[in-house]
């Protein structure tokens, strides 16, 4: 099981970083860390993080690959990024910022060739909570489409696919999708990737997730969950990784 720990802005200065982690070092459970500014992989070199098993660092968004000049975005050709893991592409907070469809798909061509592993987010792209998921099937199914259609298939192997549903950030609406909402959205998704491309892509869960939901969703077929604020505080998650 992956838990992403989607630090967002929360943490600060390095040294919230590295109490977080040293107590994260001796857990069983596989924790992928999104930092924020790229600089803080430099944690990596100084804790020695690839003797941690089960521990990745990665980065939380990365701009496309461009010959042309970007003002403040961050790229793959920078000093260090070569250390990362894994990057996230398409979290919903991200559309809030101007990106879209047409960016992120821009994302995956230029990084799937990397040596990174993309965590790629998708959903309905809507704010308005569903109670059935036979509701948003259709707008899900387009969406995801779409990403897939830019993928090779010799780096099927680096992608991981995220459904987050906006309406489910709590900065948003803060709705939680019923079990039997994601029940039914598992049964399509192995479903369709299986059939459609012969290959399981990894999926994951994100949205507000803690240890309330994870005694909810306990047994569900997710191959792991991305965390927001749930990922600063070391008790939440030590009892979140209790419930198997």
């Amino acid at each position: 099981m992956i838990f992403v720990l989607n630090f967002k802005t929360y943490f600060k200065r390095s040294k919230e970083y590295l109490k977080l982690i040293k107590n994260l070092k001796n857990s069983k459970a596989e924790f992928w860390l999104a930092v924020n500014p790229y600089f803080y992989l430099n944690l990596i070199k100084s804790l020695k993080v690839k003797k941690f098993k089960g521990l990745k660092i990665g980065l939380q968004n990365l701009g496309p690959i461009s010959e042309k000049p970007q003002t403040g975005e961050t790229i793959y050709d920078f000093e260090g990024i070569n250390l990362a893991d894994f990057v996230l592409l398409g979290h919903s907070e991200r559309y809030r910022l101007g990106e879209n469809k047409e960016i992120i798909k821009e994302k995956i061509r230029t990084l799937q060739d990397k040596n990174l592993k993309l965590l790629i987010f998708f959903s309905e792209n809507s704010y308005r909570p569903k109670n059935r998921f036979s509701q948003v099937k259709k707008q899900i199914e387009e969406n995801l489409k779409e990403f897939l259609a830019v993928i090779k298939k010799e780096n099927y192997k680096k992608i991981y696919f995220v459904y987050e549903p906006w309406w489910a950030i709590s900065t948003e609406v803060g709705k939680i999708p019923s079990r039997e909402f994601l029940e039914e959205f598992l049964e399509w998704y192995f479903e369709f990737i299986n059939f459609k491309f012969k290959f399981s892509f990894p999926i994951l869960y994100g949205g507000s997730y803690n240890s309330k939901l994870a005694e909810i969703y306990q047994g569900l077929k997710f191959n792991g969950y991305v965390l927001g604020k749930a990922s600063t505080d070391i008790e939440e998650l030590k009892k979140i990784i209790t419930v198997r």
